[in-house]
């Protein structure tokens, strides 16, 4: 602290004698040789900052200059009467801070020796005195040293009072972590004895065989799992080897292999097949490794086995079991496929079978409209148109429902679709059935999924069909078809503000004949259960969020989004309405 103190107060005693002080009193026209003293004395400080960068801290020689300075300007500026007693203060804190014992009294006796002398010589000749030229560069005198003065000791007793600070938070830490180490060496020794006996208990409490044996292959560890497996006690086994314990042929297999392991150093997992202390024969799972001392040195080999007789026969169970489970798996698979078959020749024998009398319906009741209008009723005529209406209405189930058995039979071609190109296409399809519509589309751009062109196509077609048929009794109808969210991540939707639904029943919006409308909507309650069944098969999922009155968004996640996103453009049809093409959010 000292040095680093001594070297800041160097380079500020001369920085400020020769930068402010000089000039100061070369300003207010004290005596030239006042001047010099001042500068000589920057130059002093200065040289003795520069040798203290080299390494040598003179601090008397700072302290006899700064006495020195001060005995020659006394008389040049009023004496006592002057700024010079000022300085003097400044030299007691250096005393005090930069010595010790018997050097700081003699540097203070000295100090106060010089400043006795100045005031006995000015005491019996006060003709020596110079006064001041004026008033104002008397109090600049006096202003500049009470600065310059405060500065210097607010210096020294700032670092001293830092130093102070910093030894005692380092003596704190320090004591801080002598305890600490203390008392985590005691919860270290505590631990080493508890874990020492946590091991014990562990060894000789475990369900498998631990032991131990030398290089000779005399055992010197058994738990009591191990001695258990012999019939022996841990007191018989410790001191012997295998050829107390095992038949000849079996101790001899143990300590081939044994002397393997010691050879090689490798750690193995053999299966042994011994002889239990009961007669039985047991299969053993070992893992088996060298025993090492503390300088490397083999000693010997060290084994954990576990009796794995049970388990063995299980697995051979098992392997029956399964061998079992594949061939009704097989037989299963074929009785499927032979009914699937036959439901896809069920499926088309129903629709030729129902198509044949839905025509004759739709044949008769056209020459009926046709040719015997005039001599029915008008309730005859509404009638007939009614039975004209369920017929086609019959014929659209029957072509949904054969649309919705064909999508989970189909074979998937995965290739990159791009939805907004397929969506704006179905778009301008709906636009041209009904140009009467205002209605405005909203397509982001670059929705670019991995999947089978076919049924996304078909998909797409459900859920714009579903908006553009629920937002019809909007004046000022609107279809989005955007994402959210990037890559894997990415969530598709088709959002609408049409008529809604309540979300209590949004479980049957995708079941097949669930319709959740009157019959002034028309439809055969399949196209949502179509579209979830395609997004099935691409692995992904469909759910639905709406109001009553305010709308509803139908979302559904592709596996392989593309994230590339470009601004999109829009893109006007003719007429009031028109579609926009814009980046996805």
């Amino acid at each position: 602290m000292e040095q680093s103190l001594f070297r800041l107060l160097c380079l500020c005693a001369g920085l400020l004698s020769l930068f402010f002080l000089a000039p100061v009193d070369f300003t207010i026209d004290l005596p030239r040789h006042i001047v010099l003293l001042d500068a000589v004395f920057g130059l002093c400080a200065l040289a003795l900052y520069w040798q203290a960068r080299r390494g040598r801290y003179l601090l008397k020689s700072l302290l006899f200059c700064y006495l020195v300075d001060l005995s020659l300007c006394w008389f040049g500026v009023n004496g006592s009467q002057g700024s010079i007693p000022f300085f003097y203060f400044t030299g007691f804190v250096y005393a005090l801070i930069f010595f010790r014992g018997r050097e700081r009294w003699g540097c203070l006796a000295f100090a106060l020796a010089d400043i006795a002398l100045l005031l006995g010589l000015e005491y019996l000749h006060p003709e020596l005195v110079l006064g001041y030229p004026g008033t104002t560069p008397r109090l600049i005198d006096a202003l500049v040293a009470i600065g310059l003065n405060g500065a210097s000791c607010t210096i020294m007793l700032w670092s001293l009072l830092s130093s102070y600070d910093r030894e005692h938070r380092d003596l704190k830490t320090a004591n801080a972590d002598l305890r600490r180490s203390i008392a985590e060496r005691v919860e270290a020794e505590q631990s080493l004895r508890q874990n020492r006996e946590l091991l014990h208990a562990i060894i000789d409490g475990t369900s498998d065989s631990i032991y131990a044996k030398d290089a000779q292959g005399r055992y010197i560890l058994v738990n009591s799992a191990a001695a258990q497996l012999t019939g022996k006690s841990v007191e018989e086994i410790l001191g012997r080897d295998d050829g107390f314990l095992f038949p000849a042929e079996e101790a001899r297999q143990l300590r081939e292999l044994d002397r393997e392991i010691m050879r090689t150093g490798a750690v193995c997992q053999p299966e042994h097949q011994l002889t239990s202390g009961s007669g039985q024969s047991v299969v053993v799972h070992a893992t088996k490794g060298p025993l090492r001392d503390g300088d490397g040195q083999v000693v010997g080999v060290f084994g954990i086995s576990r009796d794995v007789t049970d388990s063995r026969r299980v697995e051979e169970e098992i392997r029956l079991l399964n061998a079992e489970l594949d061939l009704r798996v097989t037989e299963r698979t074929l009785r499927l496929e032979a009914a699937i078959k036959e439901q896809e020749s069920f499926c088309y024998s129903v629709s030729h079978d129902l198509r044949a009398p839905l025509r004759h319906i739709n044949s008769y009741s056209a020459i009926l409209m046709e040719e015997c209008a005039e001599q029915l009723p008008a309730q005859g005529l509404d009638y007939l148109e009614r039975i004209r209406s369920s017929s086609r209405s019959m014929g659209q189930l029957i072509d949904d429902l054969l649309e919705l058995s064909k999508i989970g039979r189909s074979q998937m071609l995965p290739s990159s679709v791009d939805l907004s190109e397929m969506s704006w296409k179905i778009c301008r399809r709906l636009q041209n059935v009904e140009p009467e519509r205002q209605v405005e589309f909203q397509v982001a751009s670059n929705l670019v999924v991995h999947g089978d062109r076919v049924l996304l196509h078909r998909a797409l077609v459900n859920l714009l069909d579903n908006a553009w048929k629920y937002t019809k009794t909007r004046g000022a109808a609107r279809i989005e078809v955007g994402r959210e969210g990037e890559g894997d991540q990415a969530v598709f939707f088709v959002r609408d503000n049409g008529v809604g639904f309540d979300m209590a029943y949004r479980d049957k919006l995708f079941g097949a004949f669930q319709r959740l409308h009157g019959p002034e909507y028309e439809g055969t309650g399949i196209g949502l259960a179509t579209v979830k069944r395609i997004v099935k098969r691409h692995g992904g999922r469909v759910w639905a969020e709406g109001a009553l009155d305010e709308g509803a968004t139908i979302y559904f996640t592709l596996p392989g989004a593309s994230s590339r996103m470009t601004p999109g453009a829009l893109v006007g049809l003719p007429g009031s309405p028109r579609i926009e093409l814009q980046a996805s959010r």
